[in-house]
This record gives structure tokens, sequence and C-alpha cells, in this order.
């Protein structure tokens, strides 16, 4: 499939994008600033220059797409000036409808449009239970949503499906909303704001992707869809949730009107009540709760306070599950997707293929450095994962889980690793993270043409 992200860059884009790589989909970004977005992305992700407050969107990077994902806007936080709500209003509107120009233009254009909205659409709805069918309310949020889902109109009258997503409050430990909440409810002052009453829609970051994913695979119908988890909460009870995830305590209440003083017209997003229920698709929640969500999201966190540091990463590859296992097996090839640079050998191992208890020793190059290395296989489950932790080497610690899931007639495998460095947080981010990303960047691109280079009976 040929999709083309807009706003990728974002929060929400750059989940999906590594989302789309790993699926194995051809993918194309629209970003304003295309030499970031370059070093953001790997290289077979194509990238356009495109300016949506002034620029017409370049055709060329429609060509050929099945479907695009518009997730272009202005970020809603800070103080809300005149100039600040023409900016979150235009940014929407106007990138929509140079999308629609451009898309009705084509000769063959996508056939599905899948593009974020916001709950704010509903306005403050108190404890009234809103479906995607609800009327919009009233306020500024209501306004931008209903101009910029009106903006493309057009669309659904040119054959095309449109589909926007109402996204509740996206919740992730890479940023947006949860990680403004961190700093004061970790210094123990988690805040009821006003009574507390009021309901706050919100979605795992992993969730979302998961419904775009489900719409770009045609299980959801036309028209816009509550993007939101099955647990409704309250501001009240999601403020305790994250004081127990943080294991502190919550012992502030704000009134509204110092929230409103402080904040301006923006408060009024943290006051508003939407009982927004999520839309019924078929779709099946990785975290329908707040707690399970809060659990995932923060469990990382706590792992960096002891030091740990965590690597994720997942391909899709165009082979069965026992066949790839089976690549994996072979000691040969961990040669074959290791990086030259790394100037990777591995010492002889008793055994023809891995398992329980292996134990393998190799040499390499790591910034000119030379580095004797030593692991431990010390779980082998065939065909769906197995986990090596080194014995010996220059990590405090590190164990690579490598895990394998049949998805239609291929695999994804996907990569967790957790790690510690001597010299904590700045010799990771300066050094370490840079060499794990490029190392895993060249494997996930040799083991794909590996995989296809291999003739395969589906």
């Amino acid at each position: 499939m040929r999709v083309v992200v807009t706003g990728a860059t974002g929060l929400i884009g750059r989940n999906l994008v590594a989302k789309l790589v790993a699926n194995g989909d051809s993918v194309a970004v629209l970003a304003r600033n295309s030499s970031k977005a370059a070093k953001i992305f790997p290289s077979d992700v194509d990238i356009y220059q495109w300016d949506s407050n002034s620029d017409s969107v370049p055709l060329e990077s429609l060509n050929d797409s099945d479907a695009i994902v518009h997730l272009i806007g202005e970020p809603i936080k800070g103080r809300w000036t005149k100039s600040k709500k023409l900016q979150i209003l235009q940014s929407r509107e106007y990138s929509t409808k140079s999308l629609v120009t451009a898309l009705t233009t084509l000769p063959n254009p996508p056939l599905k449009v899948i593009m974020a909205s916001a709950v704010g659409y509903y306005g403050d709805r108190g404890d009234e239970e809103l479906t995607d069918s609800s009327i919009r309310g009233e306020g500024f949020l209501a306004d931008v949503s209903e101009a910029w889902e009106n903006a493309a109109h057009p669309l659904t009258n040119a054959g095309i499906s449109v589909i926007p997503l109402r996204l509740g409050l996206v919740l992730s430990s890479q940023g947006g909303a949860l990680k403004e909440l961190l700093l004061p409810w970790s210094l123990g002052l988690g805040t009821k704001i006003g009574d507390g009453s009021q309901w706050w829609p919100w979605i795992h970051i992993e969730d979302v992707i998961g419904l775009i994913d489900h719409a770009l695979n045609g299980h959801i119908k036309d028209g816009p869809i509550n993007a939101v988890a099955p647990e409704s909460v309250t501001q009240r009870h999601f403020a305790k949730e994250l004081a127990r995830a943080l294991h502190r305590p919550q012992i502030l209440r704000v009134p509204k009107s110092i929230i409103r003083a402080l904040l301006g017209e923006v408060s009024w997003e943290l006051t508003a009540s939407r009982r927004a229920i999520h839309t019924e698709t078929g779709y099946v929640y990785r975290y329908p709760t707040l707690k399970l969500a809060l659990q995932n999201l923060l469990s990382d966190r706590e792992s960096e306070l002891k030091g740990m540091r965590r690597y994720q990463t997942e391909m899709w590859v165009d082979a069965p599950i026992d066949k790839v296992f089976a690549f994996f097996s072979d000691p040969a090839n961990l040669e074959q997707i290791t990086p030259p640079w790394l100037k990777f050998k591995m010492l002889p191992v008793e055994r023809s293929s891995f398992g329980q208890g292996t134990i393998i020793d190799y040499r390499l190059r790591l910034r000119g450095i030379p580095i004797t290395w030593q692991s431990e296989i010390t779980e082998w489950n065939p065909p769906n994962h197995f986990i090596d932790v080194q014995k010996k080497g220059p990590y405090r610690h590190w164990a690579h889980t490598h895990e394998f899931i049949e998805s239609g007639t291929g695999t994804f495998v996907k990569d967790c690793v957790d790690y510690k460095v001597p010299g904590g947080y700045l010799v990771d981010r300066l050094l370490v993270r840079k060499d794990i990303e490029r190392i895993f960047t060249y494997r996930k691109s040799k083991l794909r043409e590996l995989m296809e280079a291999q003739p395969v009976d589906h």
C-alpha cells in the first residue's frame, strides 16, 4: 500500500510512519521542514517539502497513492492569543482545503483519506454521553473541529472515503499531554481541577496508530469516529490513577477560577466535560483502561530512574514465521545483518543453530574501539521469541528480546533492547542511542533484502 502522511514529524505522525514502514508499506511524507524530516525517517521514506500555509501540495507526492493520513495542525497548548487561535484554525482548515484541491485534480486519486479531528467538536456537555452522531457543541475548539471536518466534504462528493478521527487526550511517553502532567504529579502536586467531575476522554498512542491501521485496511466505514479508549474517566479519576502509577500523593485541588486566571481561555480545555463514547469499529484496543495505559507508558520511566534505557523497533517481512525464525536460528546469518562498519566477527559456536543456553562470543569495533562481547540465549521459544543477554561486554546491562508474530502472509519482527550504559543519560543520548538506532536501521534494511532474495512458498 502507498500511504502519504501529512504532519508526519508530530507525535502521531512519527509513530504512524514507523508502523507503516514496519508493515512494508510504501510511505511518503509531506513536511514543512524536509531536512528535519530526513533526519527522523528511514531513507526508504519519500520526503516532500510542503508549507501548508503558503504552498500548493506537490502533486508528484500524491501519485499512485492508495490513502492519505492528514495530521497537520498547530499545537493547541500555550496561551490562546488572537494570533495563536488564528494559527490553530488556519493550520487545520487551510491545509485541508489545499489537500482537497490537489486530490480533486488527480486523474486517479487515492480512495481513502483519514484525518485528525478532536473531541473538542462536542464542546462542554457535562455528563451527556456523546457518540459520533452527536451534534457539535459550543466554543473555540468546536468551531475549529467543525471547520476542519467541513473542509474535507468535497472529497466525499468526489467519491473519496473520508474518516475524521475525533481524538481524545493522546497519551504517550514520547511527549504530548502526559509529558506536561508528569512533573507536577512526580513532585506530589497531582491536581484535581475544580471538583474533578469533568470527563476527560483519552487514548493510548498505540491505539491511535492501531485505529489508523484498522481504517487503512478498510475496516472502518466513512464518517467521523470517536477515537477514544473504551473506559471513560473523569478528571478526578485521571488524577488519582496518574498519582497512583507514579507512587505519589495527590494533594492539591485548584479552583477553576485560578486555572482560568493562570492560563486564560485555554484553561477551558481542562475544565470542559466531554463524555465521548468510543465508536465500535471491530478494533481491539491494546489499552482499554487508563490503569493499563499508564502502567505501560510509565514502566520505561521507572526503569530510566534506575539508569535503564529501552529501545524498540519493528518491521514486517514477506516471509512465513517459521522461515524467519529459522533465519535467526542460524549463527551464520548474524554477521549478514550486522553493519560492516562494526567489523563484526563471531567466534565459532559449538552448535550449528542457536538454542536455549547457547553462548555466543564475538568481536567488533565501535567508534574505532575494539570490543569483545559474550551473550547467552536465556529464553528460546520457537517460532515466537528468544532473548539474548550480555554476559561480558561494554554495557552494564543488555537484554535483547526478539519477537516474531504472524501477520497475513508475512511476519512482524519486533526487537526490544533494555540496556544500561556507563556514564548514564548523557553518554546514552550523545553516543550510544545514535549507534543503536543506526545499527537497527541497517539491520532492518538488510533483513528485508535477504528475505526478499529468498524464494518463499505461501
